[in-house]
């Protein structure tokens, strides 16, 4: 896995799976004789932030590139890590194994709502959430190293509520970047992507929510001496109208995907594509555009790119048999794509999009030979599109063999050798360039 931190062949989900046993099993042995006292005494307390972590994980909310995050989830989990005095309950004074061990109870049970709705529970992401709790609330409870909690110090030391919130927000800071870096070696060994991509999107598409779990966490410990377990939703309100704007932002960026589609299929009811042949060109591309490491925003103007790359084809007299560009002349695939990137600038924003078809047809030997600036998702349609048309979307062994032996007679001249490695590794692994057992594509 390129740019993956490894340890020999390790797996990392399966490496971070294993640490969230023991972590477990280490609170629960620990915390054991202690669990009846805990359990009678906090009973609301536990409740109310049990109840708060499953729901945030339902409402779980995809991001444009098909990502899932549950920060309401996260924040209700930081915020019973730094808990301490709660007006009108006593002072939930619980070492560090405890409250991994109302974590973990809470990922579990909401985990297994999910299955039973039949929605897929990836483990390794959600032990990685449950390790960042786990270091924060260790670090919370043990500042002073002989036992005593943040809320202890600041009482010893008369330390201020200001500097006691200020080292919340930077326990909170450390814990989830573990979260963030754990998720993204899990995904990165998933996807079969560079780990250095997978963190890039990791941080870049989840900042501002990310930013606003650090803060929301510490303020429901804050708010608790004051407003009790009331500072549950007040403290997670601001989130969850962010987490809102980020739901409409999705589901806008879904619908303009959806028509894009609408107007890819102007070739294939036209006559000149077969049916599916542009979803399928745009699966296969974003797929290597993940194993080559594109960011968020280049696999999705990618995607657009592959969805309208035979836009130029309405433009024929005569339709190209089966539509395959692949077998038609250079001279006439450049037609097509000069066509089909003049169409599509005519929609605004969609600039790099009409580049990438554009571009489409150059042969990589110009790239190698001369230096032309082919950009790499160009390079990527390529390769997706001459696949695609020499198997016909059919999955038959032999003719997917005879499509990749075709091509592997262009290597270098037609086609960038590492863009073809890539689809390898997607044709002959199901799980590779995905983000799970479905594909979300970009949005």
């Amino acid at each position: 896995m390129r740019g993956l931190p490894s340890f020999g062949d390790v797996r990392w989900g399966l490496l971070v799976s294993l640490v969230g046993v023991v972590v477990v099993l280490d609170s629960l042995v620990t915390s054991w004789s202690d669990l009846g006292t805990l359990v009678s005494t906090h009973e609301r307390t536990l409740t109310a932030f049990v109840l708060a972590i499953v729901a945030g994980e339902l409402a779980r909310i995809r991001m444009p590139s098909g990502r899932e995050t549950a920060p309401l989830a996260s924040a209700a989990a930081l915020g019973i890590a730094f808990l301490g005095p709660v007006d009108g309950e006593p002072p939930f004074d619980v070492p560090a194994g405890a409250v991994v061990l109302v974590v973990a109870v809470a990922l579990g049970l909401a985990a297994a709502v999910r299955r039973l709705r039949g929605r897929a529970v990836g483990v390794p992401l959600v032990t990685a959430s449950l390790l960042g709790v786990a270091l924060a609330a260790q670090l919370a409870r043990e500042a002073g190293g002989d036992g005593r909690s943040l809320w202890d110090l600041q009482q010893a030391e008369s330390a201020s509520r200001l500097y006691v919130g200020v080292v919340m927000v930077l326990v909170a800071a450390l814990g989830l970047v573990v979260e963030v870096l754990l998720a993204s070696a899990t995904r990165a060994e998933q996807q079969g992507s560079p780990w250095s991509a997978a963190l890039r999107d990791e941080i870049g598409e989840v900042a501002p929510l990310t930013f606003a779990v650090v803060a929301s966490g510490p303020m429901i410990a804050l708010m608790a001496p004051v407003f009790g377990l009331a500072s549950i939703p007040a403290a997670l309100f601001p989130l969850a109208i962010t987490y809102v704007a980020v739901f409409r932002f999705a589901r806008n960026r879904a619908t303009y995907r959806q028509t894009i589609a609408t107007l890819s299929l102007l070739t294939e009811r036209g006559g000149y594509t077969p049916v599916a042949h542009a979803e399928r060109v745009a699966e296969t591309s974003v797929r290597i555009g993940r194993v080559l490491g594109l960011s968020d925003r280049a696999l999705r103007d990618l995607e657009y790119a592959a969805l309208l790359h035979d836009l130029g084809q309405i433009s024929l007299r005569d339709p190209i048999p089966d539509g395959a560009t692949v077998l038609a002349a250079p001279s006439d695939q450049q037609d097509i794509a000069a066509e089909g990137a003049r169409i599509i600038r005519h929609a605004e924003g969609l600039d790099t999009v009409a580049a990438y078809v554009e571009a489409q047809t150059t042969p990589y030997r110009l790239v190698r030979e001369l230096g032309e600036p082919v950009p790499l998702p160009s390079r990527i349609l390529k390769v997706a599109n001459a696949y695609d048309d020499l198997t016909g979307g059919s999955g038959d062994p032999v003719r997917t063999g005879a499509a990749m032996e075709r091509m592997h007679l262009g290597l270098g001249y037609e086609y960038d050798p590492e863009v073809v490695d890539a689809l390898t590794r997607v044709t002959s692994d199901a799980h590779v360039g995905r983000f799970g057992a479905r594909d979300p594509a970009p949005r």
